[in-house]
This record gives C-alpha cells, sequence and structure tokens, in this order.
C-alpha cells in the first residue's frame, strides 16, 4: 500500500518493490538487503544511473530503478519520480521494523578525490530537503544533466520518505566528483538510519511517537 496514488509498495522476503503509474511514466524500484548482486538500473539517464549505483553500494543496498516514459521523458521527472518511490520504499522499512528496533535517523560523509559531501536523514513524518551546494557542485550541468535534476531527486526521496534530509557539498573542482561525494554520503546516512537497534523497540526518531 502507499498514500500516493498510482503507487504500491510490497515487500517480498527482504526486498521491497515500488510500482509508481501516472499519465507521464510507469516507475518501478527495488530496494534490498540479500547479499549483493548487480543492480538493475534503467532510468534513460547514465548520470544518474551511476549515481543510484553508489547510493547502492554505499549503502549497502541492493537498488533498482527502472522509468518507462508515457507522454515526454523529462529528466526532472524521472529523479523526482524515482526518487519518490524509492523514498516509499525506505519509509515502508522503516515502519516494518520500529517495533524490533531501528534508528530511524543517520548521518554521512564521504570523498571522491578533492570533493567532500555531507548528509543527514531523520525519519519522523517531515519531509524537508535542503541543500548547501557551492564549487563544481552549483554548476549547471554535470555529464548532460541539470544539476537541479539531481536535487530533484532528494526532494522527491523526502517526500516519499517523509524524512528530512540535508546534503551539503562545499568542496570539489569536478561536478561529477562533487556529487559523487553527496550520494556516496546520502548513503552512508540512509545505511545509518536502517541500521537495528533493538533498544528503540517501538520508538520513532521524534518524541511524538508516530511517522504522522
Amino acid at each position: 500500500m502507499s498514500e500516493f496514488k498510482g503507487m504500491s509498495v510490497e515487500r517480498q522476503g527482504e526486498e521491497y518493490r515500488v510500482v509508481r503509474e501516472t499519465r507521464e511514466a510507469k516507475i518501478e524500484v527495488g530496494l534490498g538487503f540479500d547479499a549483493y548482486r548487480p543492480p538493475r538500473l534503467a532510468t534513460t539517464l547514465p548520470f544518474f544511473d551511476h549515481m543510484l549505483e553508489m547510493l547502492g553500494w554505499y549503502a549497502d543496498l541492493n537498488v533498482d530503478a527502472s522509468y518507462a516514459a508515457l507522454t515526454h521523458p523529462l529528466q526532472h521527472v524521472v529523479c523526482e519520480d524515482i526518487g519518490l518511490a524509492l523514498g516509499s520504499a525506505a519509509r515502508q522499512v522503516i515502519v516494518d521494523r520500529i517495533p524490533e528496533g531501528i534508528e530511524c535517523r543517520g548521518d554521512g560523509h564521504a570523498v571522491m578525490d578533492e570533493s567532500v559531501g555531507f548528509s543527514m536523514v531523520s525519519f519522523e513524518g517531515r519531509s524537508n530537503a535542503f541543500f548547501t551546494v557551492a564549487d563544481a557542485a552549483a554548476r549547471e550541468f554535470v555529464e548532460g544533466m541539470q544539476t537541479v535534476d539531481l536535487v530533484a531527486f532528494f526532494e522527491g526521496f523526502s517526500q516519499g520518505a517523509r524524512a528530512t534530509v540535508h546534503l551539503r557539498l562545499t568542496e570539489g573542482a569536478d561536478p561529477h566528483h562533487a556529487w559523487e561525494a553527496g550520494f556516496r554520503a546520502f548513503a552512508h546516512a540512509l545505511r545509518a538510519a536502517l541500521r537495528a537497534n533493538p533498544r528503540r523497540a517501538g520508538l520513532t526518531a521524534g518524541v511524538k511517537g508516530t511517522l504522522d
């Protein structure tokens, strides 16, 4: 089930599959906790595929994503909708694991050569995405993509996950390196947030005790 129209979230063992169908496209994503396997990525955007590959690699997750356009194959829609679907999968993981105890929030930092990224994520029912982007990461384009569309991925994730996401990319001379450091950092933050913590059984990230 999902709170978003046209979206379904299903669990199959240790893997969560999300399908979202709109007038614009059909999106399918997977978020899995089984042993490593090569990701299945076909978003139509090579650099975005590469970034999602980094997300799965550094978060120790199997991440799949595909996008089939039904109208206009707009990059912004590709990134935002896949973020929304992936965030919905992560939210379901949180919901399923709260009874046994899960961190629900995490942070991480990463490097890619000269570039440094830092990220924080907190699943507590508040959809927010905040960015500090400077130097090479602030350039308009990276590997044929507009950087604002990469931002749209994190915005979509925060909406689907009902989570607060922070991303800071303040160092770097190469935009590819800068954004890859950011995705690596976000992956570390997500891995920390999804980590089991029996001490927090039945507890959420916020003291209000609900994800709504």
